[in-house]
Parts: structure tokens; C-alpha cells; sequence
């Protein structure tokens, strides 16, 4: 069992600044510097090759994972957007470590802030990172019903029903979309409907 997430305001850590990333390698040694400086015994950084999320951790084993894709896309575009991906990680490494929470909970908030990214949220959509060969036209996608504005694409069917459609809202734009979305099948007329691949 976990100890209490602490009342009042968190004491931010130091950590190191990132300086200009020129290569993954730099993305890499800026991982490895925050998790020696906030401490996580044993804990290490390492790539994958997903195209569907941008980091992972992984209690079991000790790691912090990041998207090479996403890493190389952003590298110049949107450095900010990898650090917080980083150090939203790392906020899970250290709220398992901590308080033994796995999910966007108290102790993962808390972290956060002690980080610095107090902001940040449990998700985070950008554009597509996947290289042309692996990327999978959506099956459904999430859009009002009046504009017709698309707000996110499914590879597989979502588990919304028309029901829970009527209470559901973009954040942010909640006086536009309460109740005006739909979720529209995008599958051309005949074909299978083999939505778990």
C-alpha cells in the first residue's frame, strides 16, 4: 500500500534544462538526466516503435518508453511537446514509485506538478507520426452533427452508444458540442467489418 498523496502546495524538483535537441541521442540524455536527478531507483529510457501513442511506461519493467515516430516528427516542430511527453512519464514512474498509483490519478497530478507541467493531461492528440508504410485509414470518426467537424478518428469501433452521445462534449468547446456529436462509420459500403486488426 501507497502513501497519502500530500496536501498542499508540491515542492517542485530541478530539474535539467533541455537545451537544444539535434538528434534523438539528446532527447535521450535529457531522459536519462531526469530520471537520475528525481530518483526512481533502477528505472531507464528507452525507444519504441509505436505510431498510435506518444510515450509508455512500463511499471514491471522499470521503463520509460517514448515513440522513435513521434520523437523524429517532433524533433523540430514541437520540442515542448516531447519534454512534457518525457517528464508526463516519468510523473507515472515516480507516482508508482511514490504512492504505488498506475493511472492519471492524485499522486500522477502531483507528480506533474512537482515536475513542473501542472497543465498537463491524461491524453494528448497530435498530428499522425506514423511513417507512410504503417499508417491504417480510420474505420469511425467523432464529429458534429450539424458542422460535420471531424474531432478524432477510431481504428475500431468506439464503445459510445447514441445514449452516452447525448452527454458528451469536446473540452473547450462544450456550449458548441453537448449532445451534437456522432460517431460516423467511414468503412466503404461491403467491406468486412474485421475492426480488431
Amino acid at each position: 500500500m501507497g502513501k497519502r498523496v500530500p496536501e498542499g502546495p508540491p515542492e517542485l524538483l530541478l530539474l535539467p534544462q533541455p537545451g537544444v535537441w539535434v538528434t534523438l541521442q539528446d532527447v535521450e540524455d535529457y531522459a536519462r538526466a531526469c530520471i537520475d536527478v528525481c530518483g526512481p531507483e533502477g528505472w531507464r529510457m528507452q525507444w519504441d516503435d509505436a505510431v498510435r501513442r506518444l510515450g509508455c511506461c512500463k511499471i514491471n519493467q522499470r521503463v520509460i518508453s517514448i515513440s522513435r515516430f513521434f520523437a523524429e516528427t517532433y524533433l523540430f516542430k514541437d520540442p515542448e511537446l516531447i519534454r512534457r511527453t518525457v517528464l508526463h512519464e516519468l510523473a507515472h514512474a515516480l507516482a508508482w514509485e511514490k504512492y504505488h498509483e498506475r493511472n492519471h490519478g492524485p499522486a500522477w497530478h502531483y507528480m506533474c506538478y512537482c515536475l513542473g507541467i501542472s497543465d498537463e493531461r491524461s491524453v494528448c492528440h497530435c498530428d499522425d507520426f506514423a511513417p507512410r508504410e504503417r499508417r491504417r485509414a480510420p474505420l469511425f470518426a467523432l464529429c458534429h452533427k450539424e458542422t460535420g467537424e471531424v474531432y478524432r478518428y477510431y481504428y475500431r469501433r468506439p464503445r459510445l452508444s447514441a445514449y452516452k452521445l447525448r452527454f458528451c462534449y469536446i473540452p473547450g468547446k462544450k456550449k458548441s458540442t453537448y449532445g451534437k456529436l456522432n460517431i460516423i462509420d467511414l468503412r466503404p459500403e461491403g467491406s468486412p467489418s474485421n475492426e480488431s486488426a
